[in-house]
């Protein structure tokens, strides 16, 4: 019903993305597990029981409860993701499969927060995994050894062999959970729905892709392209992409005083088995406020819906010409420029400059 309304509301449709959820336990890297959910442990009455890589409601994690109800819907049965592809592919659509990571942390948690003193914020977002204690804290172990460890961790050890394709069942004969796991599941599940037309390995890790080894590597980002790679071999015809979040997809400024830059994803976007730059996009587009309706804008927009001047944005403005030091010049409106006093290369810190990243050489 819900494809019905869609297909009647955008005629033109083309392509989804169809998104199944499972849920990470812990913004502590080395103790994230990562597994499917179900809203309850029991339920009668179901037309066919509930099913994901092998492991049946009984034994799957229940998410936590918020205001006395699951805080999250559970993850989709195996089966039903089948059939949903199945039905778009019916419609004539293109499908792209997206499996997606929530973060199932009550408010009652104890868990220490990886990025600051206190216990882990309530249902946050993923992007917030990291290693312990994080990049910033006193004796984090970024650049060390044992992040690497903690990433290895939350990766898991999961190959492709390790799982058994039969008709359309997939079931995991490996052992213990993680990322790898994750994502191969859903990338053999799509292998037995005749292959899908895209395919993302997971979206805005930027607390992981920005964690370095001893070697001052990236080893969520090797661990990326070794990804990619596994599930091109799988789904060979699918285009493939990783979701960056905007303030990852273009590089990582550490902000200790170095001044050093890592275009650290390039090796991902350079992978032959990745087919696309992929940008989860929450650029600020304009600066417009109410009062600007009967002060001068500085940005010349007439009105809110302005749309030539909101056009004219993209690549202008906060992230490409100047930005906000601070919350407090942003409110005062005090902006400043973006430049590059050692080599000259301002795209470099400009999250909006698309093109200048794209066209120049790093």
């Amino acid at each position: 019903m819900s494809i019905d309304e869609l297909m009647a509301l955008c005629p033109n449709l083309e392509r989804v993305a169809l998104v199944v959820s499972w849920f990470g336990t812990d913004l502590r890297a080395g103790e994230c597990r990562i597994v499917p959910g179900v809203e309850t442990a029991v339920r009668n009455g179901e037309s066919k029981a509930w099913s994901v890589s092998g492991i049946a409601r009984g034994s799957a994690h229940v998410v936590s409860g918020n205001s006395g109800v699951p805080a999250y819907g559970g993850t989709p049965d195996d089966a039903a993701v089948l059939a949903a592809i199945a039905d778009l592919k019916a419609r004539g659509l293109e499908v792209y499969l997206y499996p997606f990571l929530m973060m199932d942390i009550p408010s009652d948690n104890a868990l220490p927060d990886p990025s600051a003193s206190g216990v882990q914020p309530a249902y946050p977002w993923r992007g917030r995994i990291t290693c312990f204690p994080a990049t910033g804290r006193p004796d984090s172990v970024d650049r060390t050894a044992v992040a690497h460890g903690q990433v290895d961790a939350f990766i898991g050890t999961a190959r492709a062999a390790d799982f058994l394709l039969s008709g359309q069942q997939v079931a995991y004969g490996g052992s213990g959970d993680g990322y790898r796991r994750f994502i191969l599941h859903y990338a053999q599940l799509a292998r037995a729905a005749g292959g899908v037309d895209g395919f993302l390995l997971g979206s805005e890790l930027r607390g992981l892709t920005a964690v370095r080894d001893e070697a001052d590597r990236f080893p969520f980002v090797d661990a990326l392209v070794a990804l990619a790679a596994d599930v091109k071999a799988l789904l060979p015809t699918a285009r493939l992409t990783y979701g960056a979040d905007w303030s990852e997809y273009f590089g990582y400024h550490p902000q200790d005083g170095s001044g050093d830059v890592y275009f650290n994803l390039d090796p991902l976007w350079a992978s032959s088995a990745i087919d696309a730059v992929g940008i989860d996009n929450y650029m600020p587009l304009a600066d417009w406020r109410d009062e600007d309706l009967s002060e001068a804008n500085p940005d010349g927009f007439r009105s809110a819906e302005d749309g030539a001047a909101i056009a004219a944005a993209i690549s202008a403005g906060e992230g490409f010409d100047w930005y906000y030091a601070t919350d407090a010049d942003r409110i005062a409106r005090i902006r400043t420029t973006i430049t590059d006093s050692l080599a000259d290369k301002p795209w470099t810190f400009r999250y909006k400059d698309i093109g200048g990243w794209w066209n120049n050489l790093h």
